[in-house]
């Protein structure tokens, strides 16, 4: 086993090298040093003074992981067996962009995962000169938190001690959906690995939870009502977009359009603020009025969930089994061209 670790590394170092220095070096750093600390759960939960809260959280992330492989059907691996005990409560920063009169994002090109819409850094500073670079060129952009990532099998990813303090949906969905990224990802198709990812990861929740605490469980119910809450979100940020898109599309000049561009913005705000408690059930996205939204932010939405709908309907299509589902991805593996194309069809045969 360490010895298989060792050669990780050093593949890892090898790539860094390879394909250009000084981002992914330094980024690497990071992550060869994070992985270095992850403990064992085992070692962990034989600790004597490890706290009950731990103990708790490494437990439930067993459950889930044992639910995700044996339930869902992804992959099998030393992922989330390890944790990280961390100050912060986040992993990494993301860095995207946008044209300010479109949803055209930039993306950044690399070995293994080809070219994505955002850029990752484990040091805010670095993660803020990236976005002033972008912002001088004339760009929207974002910079956001994340809590984990997939490093695609280079490594056993860690969970991390912030993660104790989450509630069970969250950390089944993040499990899950992180674990999808580890069973499959498609190169330069970043919108589908993320919207499957999503897609798996929430559904998988769900159920995970419903087979844990069942049907009639609090657990359950909140996590429907945060169900509820995340399609009434997907539904006014369609609008917003769809709004913006047709401002974008118009024949106006480009100063009128970014007023108009910023009036429609002001007064989606204005709505969440006079009008949450009638859209959401739960406190999930209060301060959603108060946030910053530009063209990069809403495109990263778009990249992560503007077509998992199209996920519901395979899964109903493969009689709401998530193992059949992710048995028929598996198959894309060999595909070339755009792979909703081939779930489209597929659906549109058996409608």
């Amino acid at each position: 086993m360490q010895f298989r670790k060792l050669l990780n590394l050093l593949l890892i170092c090898f790539i860094l090298v390879l394909f250009n220095g000084c981002y992914l070096i330094k980024q690497g750093i990071y992550l060869i040093r994070y992985n270095s600390r992850a403990r064992p759960f085992e070692a962990i939960l034989k600790d004597p003074d490890t706290e009950e809260k731990i103990r708790s959280f490494l437990k439930l992330a067993q459950e889930i992981r044992a639910f995700a492989i044996d339930s869902v059907g992804l992959v099998k691996n030393d992922n989330y067996s390890r944790m990280v005990e961390i100050n912060n409560d986040y992993i990494a920063v993301f860095v995207s962009a946008a044209q300010k009169l479109s949803f055209e994002q930039y993306k950044w090109c690399f070995p293994v995962l080809g070219c994505i819409p955002y850029k990752g850094f484990f040091e805010l500073e670095d993660a803020k000169k990236e976005a002033g670079k972008l912002s001088g060129k004339g760009y929207d952009v974002d910079i956001s938190t994340v809590d984990a990532f997939s490093t695609l099998g280079f490594f056993s990813d860690p969970l991390y001690s912030y993660m104790a303090d989450y509630k069970v949906f969250s950390l089944a969905s993040l499990i899950i959906h992180e674990q999808t990224h580890a069973t499959i990802y498609l190169k330069g198709q970043a919108q589908f690995n993320e919207e499957l990812a999503t897609y798996i990861g929430n559904k998988g929740a769900l159920e995970f939870i419903k087979g844990k605490y069942g049907e009639d469980s609090e657990e359950y119910r909140n996590a429907i009502c945060a169900s509820r809450d995340r399609q009434a979100y997907g539904s006014i940020m369609k609008k917003l977009v769809k709004d913006l898109d047709q401002i974008y599309q118009s024949n106006e000049s480009p100063e009128s359009k970014m007023e108009k561009k910023q009036q429609t913005i002001n007064a989606f705000r204005q709505n969440i603020k006079n009008n949450y408690d009638s859209i959401f059930e739960t406190s999930n996205y209060r301060n959603l009025g108060n946030m910053k939204i530009n063209n990069a932010s809403l495109a990263v939405w778009m990249t992560y969930t503007f077509d998992v709908d199209l996920f519901e309907q395979l899964y109903r299509k493969k009689g709401s089994s998530l193992r059949d589902l992710m048995d028929y991805i598996g198959t894309f593996k060999k595909h070339k061209g755009d792979p909703k194309v081939h779930i489209r069809e597929f659906i549109d045969k058996r409608a």
